[in-house]
């Protein structure tokens, strides 16, 4: 049987509503099956909505969520996660028109389910990435598409997380990148390469040190298990970048680093992803730039294997909503024709 082979609707059906019993018999029994670590943020969430005053706390990426989920309400907050799931769900199940994407969803709906289902910063994530994707499959215009996902990803980087300024600013570059050719790519590396190093060290040594922060913290406990820390001491561009490297093995080949079944999970998803992106030769779409440039960010800074795997789900799904190109002459048109991509 050819895995790129066309499936039928009605196989797509299937797909969707085995996937929906599974998404709720995860949800009903997620207390009884889960370790305890898969709920450290979900108990942190809860403890800041119970318990602190929001509106006058110190805000962080905990508190903001936090705030959001209590103005939602505990129902609210419940229906939200299980409608992001499903329409995750929906969108992957319908646009699985081979075997070899429906395979990939199989496999791709066990840790997002399992990690999805509660009270975590990805759930807003999610929502935002769900967002983008009918965003583009909907517009025609490359441009609209590319301001849209940098404006909401500016949005919440402003609110949430600042890095998720960094993924945007990265997305627009590697659209406009992959839609040109030429001397007009030479032009954007010598530009990207002099703002890296007009950066001040310290901004590269601080995005470093998260990775080191973290972990100090975290040793011995029974959820450090997936933990690394950087290769060499942070200490500006120098350092970022071999740092950045190492960090990019140990997701690639986890399992030569550790053995065990959740290394093997992390690494068939994120070697199928990369799979997928290569087949699929789209890579001036805004959706395959904003993959790149999440995975691209997460190497600098993410502390361990589980919390990778985690954001990951939390953005793979998008590679769904780009269409396949058979050639590289539509996938590098300029940017500005504004083509169905």
């Amino acid at each position: 049987m050819n895995i790129r082979q066309n499936v039928t609707p009605g196989a797509r059906l299937l797909l969707c509503l085995m996937l929906m019993a599974f998404v709720f018999a995860i949800y009903m029994f997620q207390d009884v099956i889960l370790p305890k670590n898969f709920f450290t943020d979900a108990g942190t969430i809860s403890n800041l909505i119970n318990y602190v005053d929001l509106d006058s706390a110190q805000t962080d990426s905990f508190v903001s969520t936090a705030w959001v989920f209590s103005m939602l309400g505990y129902g609210g907050s419940q229906t939200f996660l299980l409608v992001s799931v499903i329409c995750v769900v929906l969108l992957m199940s319908f646009r699985s028109r081979s075997y070899e994407l429906i395979a990939f969803t199989l496999l791709f709906m066990v840790p997002f389910t399992l990690f999805n289902l509660k009270l975590s910063k990805e759930a807003i994530v999610i929502a935002m990435n769900f967002s983008c994707c009918l965003v583009c499959l909907s517009s025609r215009s490359k441009v609209f598409k590319v301001v849209f996902v940098a404006s909401l990803y500016m949005l919440y980087a402003y609110f949430f997380r600042f890095y998720y300024a960094f993924i945007a600013i990265g997305m627009v570059f590697l659209t406009c990148f992959f839609s040109s050719s030429g001397r007009t790519r030479t032009a954007l590396l010598c530009l990207a390469l002099a703002v890296c190093l007009a950066l001040p060290a310290d901004v590269w040594t601080q995005l470093q040190l998260a990775r080191d922060t973290v972990n100090t913290s975290r040793e011995g406990l029974n959820d450090s298990k997936t933990i690394f820390s950087n290769l060499l001491t942070p200490n500006g561009i120098l350092t970022a970048v071999p740092n950045s490297l190492y960090a990019a093995v140990r997701f690639l080949f986890a399992p030569a680093f550790s053995f065990r079944p959740q290394e093997l999970l992390l690494a068939v998803v994120l070697w199928s992803v990369i799979i997928l992106m290569v087949r699929n030769k789209n890579y001036s779409h805004p959706l395959m730039a904003l993959l790149a440039a999440n995975f691209l960010i997460q190497t600098f800074f993410e502390p361990d294997l589980g919390s990778f795997l985690r954001h990951l789900t939390a953005y793979a799904f998008c590679l769904y909503a780009v269409p396949r190109v058979a050639n590289t002459y539509i996938a590098n048109k300029p940017l500005h024709h504004g083509l169905k991509t």
